[in-house]
């Protein structure tokens, strides 16, 4: 990149605090390729999408002879394991160290024990890790561990992660969004785009989420040369394209397989405008190997001197949650479930993603490839939830749940002369009344373009919509609701049932407001 090279150089490390190391052990060739020095207290590991630093400091309390055996399994994890791995087998080595057992000659059985009650009842599986720490340190003749302790742990039944509980339970804090929540969330996203309430990289990173379902290690892998835009000759339209990298397939190197995957003009027009951004942020000319989501500052967790220059302006896929979570609070909507800001992760957003492919009808193969898995297990947890369609919806409800939804995003103005565009009347939105044959004003467009929308349906979730306080909002309402039970009465699709639902809450959270107001008045 050519950012990279008008930086100055990093300033001059500490030097590396040298131990007594084995011949031949301190220098250790990672799973990569790559080479690192054993031989300090303080061993760092780079990685593109997340660097991992082990502090043997936090293992000095342990025996000398259990202390070794760690150092060494670590070496062994390192020359074989992904980066994921070692810190999975670290952080439970950390937890042995400070149970009571560490201290004693042999490591006894009840060491199990004690790891298992400094773990959450969901990450019990991670007693595996301990397990294999004890049968390689017996296989290599390591004081402190016994043959008979490593046969125990061997009959000891530790089952796997648990799959699925937050998408079964349909957690409010944790599960998958539901429909509200999701087209409260998209509708805001839109509306960003207009007001720049959120930059264009976080704009991406939630888009990326809402549309592909993408872990966050992935998305922080992504580069310029991985988008492309296609526009089909003697037609205006365009075709986006994004090659995502693959992840945890077992390969060396990053950015090694990858998956095409289609975008949406909503995702695809905000990804465009941010490479445009990056480009001019950094020089100007195209780059392929430049980030996608690329951060204004090198990241520190990698040398400049080292192998993997190539990712000093790639996130971390740590860095890629905080982009989408300091997005989502940036927006402020509200969970009608739970009347507070609305909770949202990647996880949330992957799960999300799932849920509603199968409600299309995706099968489990189909789910499987979108969400990149191998194995179809994974998947089937998503085919086992009931369905959060939403079967009633009356005036009532609409009017009790429109404020809290946040579908409406433009700006209420009291009369038409009040409203940007106002003085044309071309500009309006109308309402048509087919039983009465009318068509009534509702409101003015803001935009000066023509979005080809279809009004006024668009337009109540549309942030340049500005309705008028004395226009027949209720009637659209009605309107809206009555073509909504015929949907139902006919017997159709719950999913075309609930095709306006979004315009309906904004519809009524416009009269709420418009009450509000005349109360205050």
């Amino acid at each position: 990149m050519a950012r990279s090279a008008t930086h100055p150089p990093s300033a001059p490390q500490p030097a590396v605090e040298v131990r007594s190391v084995p011949e031949g052990e301190r220098f250790v060739v990672t799973r990569a390729g790559t080479t690192l020095d054993t031989g300090g207290m303080v061993w760092k590991l780079e990685n593109p999408s997340r660097t991992l630093t082990i502090d043997l400091h936090d293992i000095e309390m342990a025996t000398a002879a259990v202390r070794s055996a760690i150092e060494s399994y670590l070496r062994h994890t390192i020359r074989l394991y992904s980066v994921g791995e070692i810190a999975g087998n670290w952080a439970v080595l950390r937890m042995v160290v400070a149970c009571r057992s560490a201290a004693e000659a042999v490591l006894p059985y009840r060491i199990l024990g004690e790891v298992r009650e400094q773990l959450k009842p969901h990450e019990h599986y991670r007693l595996h890790y301990l397990r294999k720490f004890y049968n390689w340190c017996c296989d290599q003749g390591f004081d402190g561990f016994s043959d008979e302790v490593a046969f125990e742990m061997n009959e000891r039944v530790f089952g796997g992660n648990d799959k699925g509980e937050a998408v079964l339970s349909a957690d409010p804090q944790e599960g998958p969004l539901d429909d509200r929540e999701i087209y409260a969330l998209t509708n805001a996203l839109r509306g960003a785009r207009v007001t720049g309430a959120l930059t264009l990289a976080e704009q991406a990173a939630v888009w990326l989420c809402v549309g592909l379902g993408s872990n966050s290690g992935p998305l922080a892998l992504l580069r310029e040369e991985d988008f492309k835009s296609i526009t089909a000759e003697g037609t205006a339209g365009k075709t986006y394209l994004l090659q995502v990298p693959r992840h945890k397939k077992g390969d060396v190197q990053s950015r090694s397989q990858f998956r095409a995957r289609k975008l949406n003009a909503d995702i695809g027009v905000v990804i465009e405008a941010l490479l445009e951004e990056n480009r001019m942020a950094d020089g100007g000319e195209p780059d392929a190997s430049r980030p996608l989501l690329m951060r204004s500052k090198e990241r520190r967790d990698l040398s400049r001197e080292g192998e993997l220059t190539d990712y000093l302006y790639h996130h971390t896929s740590v860095g890629v949650l905080n982009l989408v979570a300091r997005a989502v609070k940036k927006l402020g909507v509200i969970s009608h479930r739970t009347g507070e800001p609305l909770k949202v992760t990647v996880r949330r957003l992957r799960y999300t993603f799932a849920t509603r492919l199968v409600r299309e009808g995706a099968s489990q193969r189909v789910v499987a490839d979108a969400l990149d898995h191998t194995d179809l297990q994974n998947v089937a947890v998503y085919f086992d939830m009931k369905s959060d369609v939403v079967e009633r919806l009356d005036a009532a409800m609409a009017l009790q749940l429109g404020p809290l939804s946040q579908a409406f995003l433009g700006t209420l103005v009291r009369t038409e002369a009040d409203a940007v565009n106002g003085d044309r009347r071309s500009r309006r939105i109308l309402h048509s009344d087919r039983s009465k044959g009318t068509l009534k004003p509702l409101g003015t467009c803001g935009s000066f373009s023509f979005c080809g929308l279809n009004a006024p349906v668009a337009c109540y979730t549309c942030v340049r919509f500005q309705p008028w306080i004395d226009a027949p909002h209720q009637e659209a309402l009605d309107g809206m609701l009555g073509e909504r039970q015929r949907r139902v009465d006919e017997g159709q699709d719950p999913r075309m049932v609930t095709l306006f639902d979004t315009t309906i809450l904004a519809i009524a959270d416009v009269i709420v407001q418009i009450n509000e107001m005349r109360r205050a008045a």
